[in-house]
């Protein structure tokens, strides 16, 4: 073999490495958010700019879904039990809270990923918030809280952290300051694989809501 044809095959090989490491997360999430006693159950189906939202009921059904669009950032709800559909306008401005970041270099094992502990504090607000994030080109998160736009601080805090580009918050844990919790997310299980793009279109039959 030519040494051009050998180093041609290897420079091939980085750069298929790197377009491999470089692709976007495709799979599934699913959480858990307890807030006191009552636990609700969530799973994140991520294809590219779509993220689709569902709430599942301790039966295992799904109660409700959100489709996301994070190019035109706009979010569709859908009623399953009554095949509607709704656009949710999003009205609210960004909450602007100060806060201290510190990102501790602490690691720890959760849901098959390293993470590392970050924590956003606020007397303000009353609120210090424990996250502990992983790092595989989540890229859709960021862009997923500020279309969201959610007024809960897990939400608000996790966007004033600099440089948090490609992470996913494994745990997350909502504290007042004098350590009574408020909240906790925590991932049970991720699944990377290829999802349907049926999942991220309002399916056949269902009818838009229309308020009077």
């Amino acid at each position: 073999m030519s040494l051009l044809r050998c180093l041609t095959l290897f420079l091939f090989a980085i750069v298929t490495a790197h377009v491999a490491n470089a692709q976007a997360f495709e799979g599934v999430i699913e959480f858990n958010k307890s807030t006191g006693p009552v636990v609700t159950t969530y799973k994140y189906h991520v294809k590219g700019e779509f993220v689709r939202i569902e709430e599942i009921s301790a039966r295992g059904d799904v109660q409700g879904i959100m489709l996301v669009d994070l190019r035109d950032r706009t979010v569709t709800a859908l009623s399953p039990e009554r095949k509607l559909y709704m656009d949710v306008p999003n009205m609210r401005l960004p909450k602007d809270v100060e806060t201290k970041v510190e990102k501790s270099g602490e690691m720890k094992e959760i849901a098959g990923y390293t993470c590392e502990k970050w924590t956003v504090m606020s007397n303000q607000e009353d609120r210090l918030i424990t996250y502990w994030v992983a790092a595989d080109e989540f890229d859709f998160f960021i862009p997923l809280l500020e279309t969201l736009n959610r007024k809960d601080e897990q939400a608000v805090f996790f966007l004033q952290i600099p440089d948090a580009k490609g992470v996913f918050p494994m745990l997350g844990v909502e504290n007042k300051l004098d350590g009574a919790e408020v909240s906790r997310l925590e991932v049970k299980e991720i699944t990377k694989g290829v999802q349907k793009e049926s999942l991220f279109i309002i399916p056949p039959g269902y009818n838009k809501f229309e308020r009077n």
